[in-house]
This record gives structure tokens, sequence and C-alpha cells, in this order.
């Protein structure tokens, strides 16, 4: 990659387009000029399933609007 190329990249990534815990897709990064593979060697698939996570996500954060007194 370039360096212009690869400074935009960097700016795109680190400028605050998504929060921390949004998932950046194969389709994004390939559209953002990144080469990015779905290949996964079946240990990685054996490693993940020793930490499974929960089904529903629940917020880390939550707004409860309350009444300033």
């Amino acid at each position: 990659m370039d360096p212009a190329k690869a400074e935009e990249l960097a700016d795109i990534l680190s400028s605050g387009h998504w929060t921390h815990d949004y998932p950046i897709t194969v389709d994004r990064l390939r559209k953002l000029g990144l080469e990015t593979s779905t290949d996964m060697p079946p240990e990685i698939y054996a490693l993940m399933d020793l930490y499974p996570q929960p089904a529903g996500r629940r917020p880390s954060v939550e707004y409860v609007p309350s009444s300033r007194s």
C-alpha cells in the first residue's frame, strides 16, 4: 500500500468513525483497500469453542433519564 493510502486508512480507522465495539465487516475492509481473507484454520475454531460468548448482548452503559432537582 502506498504511504498516502496508508495514511488515509490510518485516519479513517482512528478518527472515531466507529465505536470500539462496532464490527468492521470483511466487505468494509475490502472496500477500504485492505487485503482480507476469511480462511480460518480449524484449530482457530476449536480454540474459539473453548470460550463461548453469551447469546444476548447487554449494553455495558445504560442511559437512565432522571429529573435534575
